[in-house]
C-alpha cells in the first residue's frame, strides 16, 4: 500500500491525542502533554528548517551548474561554427588541390560537434536535476509550513489549556473552619458584638479562601502578580457557627465553618495569566467543545475495480489505486479515471477513517477503429489529434499479401507533426535539433542527395507555415518530441513500429494506395504527382483526402520516421517518385540525419 504526501508528513511528525475524559479529568496532564508535543514539534521544525536550507543550497548549486553549462553552450556553438567554416574552406581548396589532406580539419569539426552534443545532453540532465531539486525543495518547504502551523496551533492549545486549568482551579468549592477574635466597642450590645464578629470572621474566611485558591493554583507565582486586577467573585454558600462568646480576655470569639465557592468570569483566568481574552472560554462550553471535537486528520483508503487507473482528490494527483491518503476532516472530491472507462467522481464528507470504492464502467465502443481524440497539454494546448487502431489481424507487405496479428491497440497521429506543434515543444524546452547542432539538413536536388548549409526545421529550404509538416528533424529529435508529449500528458507517446505505421496507412486497404493501385494525378504530394507542391515543397497537412479511417498524408508529403533503430521511414515524400510512396515501401536514413523530406507522426499507447 502506498501513502500520499500528507500521510508521510504525519508519519514523520508525532502528534498529540487527548481523550475527552483525560482533558476533563486531568487538565494538568493535558497542559503537560501539550508541552511535550510542543517540544517535539519545535525540534522537528528546527530539523526541517535545517534540511530546507540544505535543499536551498543544493538548488543553488544545481542552478549555477546549469548556468555554467548554458554559458559553455554558447562557447561551443561558436567553436562549431568556426570549425564548420574551416571545413568548408578545406573542401573548397580540394577543388584546386585534390590531394589536400583535410582529415585534421574534419576531425576538429567532428570533435566540436561531439562537444556540442555532449553539452546538450549535460544541459538536459542538469535541467532535469534542477527540476527534481526544485520539487524536493518545495516539498520540504511545505513540510516546514505544516510544522510551523502545528507549532502555532499547539501554542494556542497550550494557552487555552492553561486558562481552562486555572478556571477549574479557581472554581473549586471549599469548606473551611475560621476562628476570629474581636475586641468590641464598649457601646455595643452583646448581639451587636456577636454580629460584627461573625461578619469579620466571614470576611476572613473569604480572604483565606482566595489566598488558598491562588496558592494552590498550578501557576501560583504568576497569577499572584496580577491578582489585584481580577475579581474571583467569591460566594458564601453556607456557614455554621461552631462556637461564639467572650474569652478570658474579654474578647469576643467566633469559630465558623464556612462553605465558599468562586465564580470568576471567563476572562479572569486570562487576566491572571496575562493572556489574550480570546484564549479564555467557559469551562462547561470548553468541555462540550472538547467532547464534540473530531480528529484533525483521517485516513482515506481508495479502491477501484480496475488496475492502472488514476486517482485525484481535490484535483491533486495521487497515482493509481489502491492507496491510503491522510486528509483533514471535511468534504473532499474524489475522482477515479481510466482510459476507456467513464470517470467516477463523488464528493464525500469525511468525519473519520473512510474507505472509498470506485466502480468504473467501460465506455461503449471506445476502442472502435477510427475513434479520434486529442490529449491536453499544460497551458490548455491540445496534443496532436490521434486515431485509434484496434487489435486484430491485418494484411501488410507487397500487394497486402502478408497477414499479421496485432496483439494491442494503439492510436496514431491523424497527420504528421506540424511545424506549429513542434514549435510548442521547442519553445517550452529550448531543445536543439541535430540539424541545428550540425548546421546541416540534407535535400534531394535533381535526384541527388544535397546538403543545405544552415538549414533546419524553421528554414528547410522552402517556404512553409505552421500547418506544414515539420522536416529537418532526425529520428533522435522525433523521439525527444514524443518523450516531451509523454511527460506533458501522463500517457506514453513514441514513434510507430513499421507494422503499426503500415496498418494505419492502409486502414484496411489492400491496394498500393488508399484509392487504388494506380497513382493517378493530384491525389497526393509526391514528386511528379501533378500537385502544386510537387518537387517544390511540402504541402499543408490535410491538403488531400484522408484514407478510410481519417489518416491524412500517409502517401507522400514527407517520409515519416518509425522506431526502427536502423532509421526506417515510411510513406514517400514531395521530392520522391509516386512509386516510392506505396504503402509497403520504406527508406533507410541514419537516425541522426535530418532531411527536408523527412518528418514524423507519433503513436500513443493504449492499455486495455
Amino acid at each position: 500500500m502506498r501513502y500520499g504526501f500528507p500521510a508521510l508528513l504525519l508519519a514523520l511528525s508525532p502528534c498529540l491525542v487527548v481523550t475527552t475524559a483525560d482533558a476533563a479529568d486531568d487538565n494538568l496532564s493535558s497542559v503537560s502533554a501539550i508541552n511535550d508535543a510542543l517540544l517535539n514539534k519545535k525540534t522537528e521544525l528546527q530539523d526541517a528548517q535545517t534540511k530546507t536550507q540544505t535543499q536551498k543550497d543544493a538548488y543553488q548549486v544545481k542552478q549555477e551548474a546549469l548556468r555554467q553549462l548554458e554559458k559553455k553552450a554558447n562557447e561551443l556553438s561558436q567553436q562549431l561554427k568556426a570549425a564548420k567554416v574551416a571545413l568548408d574552406k578545406s573542401y573548397d581548396s580540394m577543388l584546386t588541390s585534390p590531394d589536400t589532406d583535410i582529415s585534421s580539419v574534419k576531425a576538429e569539426y567532428q570533435q566540436a560537434w561531439a562537444k556540442v552534443k555532449a553539452n546538450q545532453t549535460a544541459r538536459l540532465n542538469a535541467q532535469q536535476a534542477l527540476d527534481e531539486q526544485k520539487t524536493t525543495l518545495e516539498q520540504q518547504q511545505q513540510h516546514v509550513e505544516l510544522l510551523t502551523r502545528a507549532v502555532n496551533e499547539l501554542n494556542i492549545e497550550k494557552r487555552q489549556a492553561r486558562a481552562q486549568r486555572l478556571q477549574r482551579e479557581l472554581s473549586q468549592t471549599h469548606e473551611q473552619k475560621i476562628s476570629f477574635t474581636n475586641r468590641c466597642s464598649n457601646t455595643m450590645t452583646i448581639a451587636q458584638c456577636a454580629e460584627q464578629t461573625k461578619e469579620l470572621g466571614l470576611q476572613k474566611a473569604v480572604n483565606q479562601y482566595q489566598q488558598w485558591l491562588l496558592s494552590n493554583a498550578t501557576e501560583s507565582k504568576l497569577i499572584k502578580q496580577h491578582a489585584d486586577n481580577a475579581s474571583l467573585n467569591i460566594h458564601l454558600l453556607k456557614h455554621r457557627m461552631l462556637k461564639s462568646g467572650f474569652n478570658n480576655n474579654n474578647q469576643y470569639q467566633s469559630v465558623i465553618l464556612a462553605k465558599l465557592e468562586a465564580r470568576p468570569d471567563d476572562v479572569v483566568a486570562c487576566q491572571l495569566l496575562s493572556l489574550n481574552k480570546s484564549d479564555c472560554v467557559d469551562p462547561q462550553k470548553a468541555a462540550q467543545k472538547q467532547k464534540n471535537k473530531e480528529v484533525a486528520w483521517v485516513s482515506l483508503t481508495v479502491h477501484s475495480n480496475k488496475y492502472h487507473d488514476h486517482i485525484k482528490v481535490d484535483d491533486v494527483n495521487y497515482g493509481s489505486t489502491p492507496i491510503d491518503i491522510m486528509l483533514p476532516v471535511g468534504k473532499h472530491e474524489i475522482t477515479v479515471t481510466k482510459e476507456g472507462y467513464h470517470d467516477f467522481t463523488k464528493t464525500v464528507n469525511i468525519r473519520s477513517n473512510y474507505t472509498f470504492r470506485a466502480v468504473l464502467k467501460e465506455q461503449a465502443n471506445i476502442l472502435k477503429a477510427g475513434h479520434k481524440f486529442a490529449d491536453s497539454l499544460k497551458g490548455g494546448v491540445k496534443a496532436p489529434e490521434m486515431i485509434t487502431m484496434i487489435r486484430g489481424e491485418y494484411l501488410i507487405g507487397e500487394h497486402a499479401s502478408h497477414k499479421i496479428s496485432l496483439d494491442h491497440a494503439f492510436a496514431l497521429g491523424a497527420t504528421p507533426v506540424t511545424v506549429g506543434q513542434f514549435a510548442t515543444f521547442i519553445n517550452q524546452t529550448n531543445y536543439q535539433t541535430d540539424a541545428e547542432l550540425k548546421h546541416l539538413c540534407i535535400a534531394v536536388h535533381d535526384t541527388e542527395i544535397t546538403p543545405i548549409s544552415d538549414s533546419y526545421w524553421r528554414n528547410p529550404g522552402f517556404k512553409q507555415t505552421a500547418t506544414h509538416p515539420v522536416t529537418c528533424v532526425s529520428q533522435n529529435d522525433a523521439k525527444a518530441y514524443a518523450a516531451w508529449l509523454s511527460k506533458q500528458t501522463g500517457f506514453t507517446y513514441r514513434l510507430p513500429t513499421p507494422n503499426e505505421w503500415e496498418i494505419a496507412a492502409r486502414s484496411g486497404s489492400q491496394s498500393d494506395y488508399p484509392w487504388g493501385d494506380d497513382f493517378g494525378a493530384d491525389n497526393a504530394n509526391t514528386g511528379w504527382s501533378g500537385s502544386q507542391w510537387s518537387n517544390k515543397s511540402t504541402s499543408p497537412v490535410k491538403s488531400f483526402d484522408a484514407n478510410n479511417l481519417g489518416f491524412y498524408d500517409v502517401i507522400g508529403n514527407v517520409w515519416e520516421w518509425t522506431n526502427d533503430e536502423r532509421g526506417m521511414a515510411r510513406g514517400g515524400a514531395w521530392s520522391f517518385s509516386p512509386s516510392a510512396a506505396k504503402a509497403d515501401n520504406h527508406l533507410f536514413i541514419a537516425p541522426d540525419t535530418a532531411a527536408n523530406y523527412v518528418g514524423f507522426r507519433v503513436v500513443r499507447e493504449i492499455h486495455k
